[in-house]
């Protein structure tokens, strides 16, 4: 599941109370409206979102197993942004990621699987590049990467593969600060297409975690003055 900056007050049908407020308080702690290392109280957020405190609770514990949420004898913080914690999901992210990867190189050889929709969804990464919108370029790159992941079939990488995308994403917007960083994107998803489209499963494991790496990078030069060791 990925996360919905579309939340609206009423669910929609099908998504339980619990579901959509872990949806509304997900947006709201990866868009930083509430912000980083503020304590929160359950009293204010079920006032807040108008929910009761059963499918309150429900989302919390979901939110504090992200480490988007610790509880404290005052209440419930949102954890700062921390280089410490980046490293550590961003390195998870590449070795699933590049397992994913390969994965799916595989079944394209061998015919199981077409890699016809990622091919799509990069040209619409390409197109919406150049409109200069960084945070659509986000977007839109995160798509190839769930496609990737519905494309290796490998259930059980992809349901890890998930929560550490959740727990990574108030990290992966910060990108859309380096203006240059979207089109390497973009470049680094071309040569990924390659080899699984060749069916080659240790290339596009090879291009996957430089991908990743480059990312982790970028994340390093950039913000090492502002998070938290």
């Amino acid at each position: 599941m990925r996360w919905d900056s579309s939340a609206t007050d009423r669910p929609p049908s099908g998504v339980t109370a619990a579901e959509m407020v872990f949806r509304r308080l997900l947006h709201a702690i990866i868009s930083g409206e509430l912000a980083d290392d503020t304590l929160e109280t359950e009293e204010r957020l079920a006032a807040r979102y108008d929910v009761s405190r059963t499918p309150l609770r429900d989302a919390i514990r979901r939110l504090e197993q992200l480490r988007l949420l610790q509880r404290e004898p005052k209440g419930l913080r949102i954890p700062a942004l921390s280089m410490g914690e980046m490293h550590e999901l961003s390195a998870t992210r590449e070795v699933l990621e590049g397992l994913l990867a390969a994965s799916a190189a595989r079944r394209v050889a061998s015919g199981q699987a077409s890699a016809a929709r990622l091919k799509e969804i990069h040209a619409r990464h390409q197109r919406v590049q150049a409109l200069g919108d960084a945070e659509l370029t986000l977007s839109v790159g995160l798509d190839f990467h769930e496609e990737l992941r519905r494309l290796a079939a490998n259930h059980s990488a992809a349901a890890c593969h998930e929560q550490v995308m959740l727990g990574f994403e108030r990290y992966r917007q910060l990108a859309s600060r380096v203006p240059d960083r979207p089109g390497h994107i973009a470049e680094e998803h071309s040569e990924i297409l390659d080899a699984i489209a060749a069916g080659d499963a240790p290339a596009a494991e090879t291009a996957m975690r430089r991908h990743i790496a480059a990312g982790r990078e970028l994340y390093l030069s950039v913000l090492s003055g502002t998070l938290k060791p």
